[in-house]
């Protein structure tokens, strides 16, 4: 018996690719981070990130709590973004929706966790998606982490020209 599958079920079957990044920061302080971390204005008006994020729906108990939505346009990438994870100064976690404009994948969600250190504050990125064309997920996985590696040094000189 031939049994044929559409494509939309074969994607809603396909593996959750992740990737993880640790980096030390030394010399900043975790809850100043949280801070700059979420503070969309700068993010949208820096020279150091290109792009822009705007708030569309407050979260619970902080305007970036559980539940808000945030929309993040980068270059022709357009998307919208829903906190699922919020412990102040500690971790924070969104999840892409569908929709929106130039994510290869399904159901990317990142998270972050700042861990405070002796000598200034660890920093830990999770990514999770499952791939939307079949054979991309490990080459995007490498795109992914690889994109994450870069904004470790914007992150810091971001911090840095915050504080000044």
């Amino acid at each position: 018996m031939l049994i044929l599958h559409k494509v939309s079920d074969i994607v809603t079957q396909s593996k959750t690719y992740s990737f993880e990044i640790n980096h030390l920061y030394n010399g900043i302080d975790a809850e100043r981070f949280w801070t700059f971390l979420l503070d969309l204005d700068w993010y949208t008006q820096s020279d150091i990130m290109k792009g822009e994020m705007l708030l569309v729906e407050k979260g619970q108990k902080h305007p970036q709590g559980l539940g808000a939505i945030r929309r993040l346009t980068i270059d022709t990438i357009e998307l919208t973004e829903k906190i699922v994870g919020f412990r102040p100064h500690e971790y924070f976690s969104y999840q892409v929706q569908p929709g929106g404009k130039g994510m290869p994948v399904h159901n990317y969600t990142g998270e972050f966790y700042l861990i405070p250190h002796k000598d200034g504050m660890m920093f830990r990125y999770v990514g999770s998606y499952q791939q939307k064309y079949f054979g991309t997920g490990a080459l995007l996985k490498w795109l992914f982490r690889s994109r994450i590696k870069t904004m470790l040094p914007i992150w810091e000189k971001g911090y840095h020209t915050y504080y000044q």
